[in-house]
């Protein structure tokens, strides 16, 4: 059997796949493979590489409080209190994306700073060295298409996964132009298909559909929402290739709450512990005899078919 772990985009929510990968490691379950995407795609990278969660955990956090946030002038963040100057960066950030900007500049912010966050966090190397295999997704900006990265150089790769339109600008790979993959494959269960994997594990932190309470003010508004509502039944449909979904209860928490590191952490370990003894039991029951026989069996008769539709 080989299990694979897709680590799905969400911003700052993407913080949880920490905590749910140190639940996992620490009751000995490995993966064969990963798939990421946006920040999945910056943990997942990182994760191929060192091995360690909790090593993993530490750099990350290392960089976002002695490093990120010293770069934007904030001060440091203790016992989850967001400073004044987090706060504004934050609004002027989703002023930009709702609104766009005066001078029509394709971004609110350079690429230096998610690029020097990324080339500190991961080696010069190409994305097939990982020593955990690793695929990562992104999105095609002039044809739409979704595009899994399995060579090519890791840091430019996950750099453009986790582009977020109009907060980064797009990135440049091979004369195409790509940005942020939870735009095509949120959480990219269908990437670790491709890559061979039998059994996936999907860490689930997009935005979830909320109820309103009446009709949204205004048409924008109401355009917003029913783009959002596409959106959101079309990654549901695609996330049910998973065999275990693990969703944080994290849904009120903005992509933007990067202060709230070790909040996102702990639910990611709440609800990877919860589902703990559902994915042991369904490990086992995918590693029965008859299970086992009736994937072969499967597979040998999907052969059968093919050989039939060529000849």
């Amino acid at each position: 059997m080989k299990k694979a772990i897709a680590l799905g985009g969400g911003g700052a929510r993407g913080l949880a796949h920490i905590g749910v990968l140190k639940v996992l490691e620490e009751n000995g379950i490995k993966f064969d493979c990963i798939a990421g995407t946006s920040m999945g795609a910056i943990i997942g990278a990182l994760y191929a590489i060192e091995q360690d969660a909790v090593k993993l955990e530490k750099i990350l956090k290392k960089y976002f409080f002695d490093v990120m946030f010293s770069k934007l002038n904030m001060q440091k963040m203790q016992d989850e209190t967001q400073a004044s100057s987090a706060r504004s960066l934050i609004r002027k950030a989703r002023e930009f994306v709702k609104y766009g900007s005066a001078d029509n500049g394709n971004s609110f912010l350079s690429h230096s700073m998610l690029e020097e966050m990324v080339d500190a966090l991961l080696p010069d190397i190409d994305i097939a060295d990982t020593k955990i295999p690793f695929i990562c997704v992104a999105t095609d900006i002039t044809n739409g298409k979704e595009k899994m990265f399995t060579k090519g150089s890791l840091r430019k790769i996950v750099l453009a996964s986790a582009s977020i339109p109009g907060v980064f600008p797009p990135v440049n790979i091979d004369n195409v132009w790509y940005t942020d993959g939870a735009h095509v494959n949120v959480t990219p269960v269908s990437a670790a298909k491709l890559l061979g994997a039998d059994f996936i594990i999907a860490s689930d932190v997009k935005s979830k559909l909320k109820v309103l309470d009446g009709l949204p003010t205004n048409s924008k508004d109401i355009m917003n929402r029913c783009n959002f509502i596409a959106n959101y039944l079309f990654y549901e449909v695609l996330i049910k290739e998973a065999n275990i979904v693990i969703e944080p209860n994290i849904k009120q928490i903005s992509w933007s709450e990067f202060n709230k590191f070790n909040l996102m952490v702990s639910e990611g370990e709440k609800s990877a512990k919860a589902q703990l003894e559902t994915i042991k039991k369904e490990i086992n029951k995918f590693n029965a005899p008859a299970a086992k026989c009736k994937r072969l069996l499967k597979h040998f008769l999907k052969l059968t078919n093919l050989k039939a539709a060529i000849y």
